[in-house]
């Protein structure tokens, strides 16, 4: 079942806020101090613009948390760089030195890590829970309304085939030296 725009965006919008929440939250909890709002800005831009290219059908927990842990580890590295840039007001933001101390700082300690990986797959199994509650009240109201369709709606004749036009006959020869003259040239007669 594939997916028209309007839902693969409110898809997209579940799959992301989830996303952008859970690692938010948990990576301001662990870290002690908040994420800066260009953080969570790009950040949901960056899983919005994934989730929309990846809902286009119907996802298994596999698929679901692949895209999950991507998101999450994603999120943390970005979080972590985008907190780091601003704490570090002896370099300039955009520098060099503000960057490689960035991403020295990104890698993280192992826990935070350890607890990006969890909520990852704790919202997997809970998105995908949802997925599947609604493919299947999805597949329900078209079960439900295709009888429907099908009595309310008047039939359409089928369109009227085209004809081919058959290649016209070549036209005999008329000449008069030809008139009594027997063609002996040809496919061999069948028995």
């Amino acid at each position: 079942m594939t997916e028209r725009p309007p839902m693969r965006a409110a898809r997209a919008g579940v799959f992301t806020s989830v996303c952008l929440a859970v690692s938010a939250g948990g990576h301001a909890a662990a870290s002690g101090h908040g994420v800066p709002l260009v953080g969570l800005a790009a950040g949901a831009a960056l899983v919005f613009l994934s989730a929309w290219a990846g809902s286009g059908r119907e996802r298994g927990l596999g698929a679901i948390t692949a895209w999950m842990l991507w998101g999450q580890l994603a999120l943390h590295l970005l979080y972590s760089v985008t907190t780091s840039s601003t704490a570090h007001a002896g370099h300039d933001p955009g520098s060099v030195a503000a960057g490689a101390q960035a991403m020295a700082d990104a890698s993280g300690s192992g826990g935070m890590l350890l607890l990006h990986l969890a909520a990852a797959a704790v919202c997997a199994w809970w998105l995908r829970q949802g997925e599947a509650a609604l493919f299947a009240y999805l597949r329900l109201v078209a079960a439900a309304l295709l009888p429907l369709l099908l009595v309310v709606l008047p039939r359409v004749p089928a369109p009227p085939r085209a004809v081919r036009p058959t290649a016209p006959a070549p036209p005999r020869p008329t000449a008069p030296y030809l008139r009594h003259s027997l063609v002996l040239r040809g496919p061999p007669a069948t028995a």
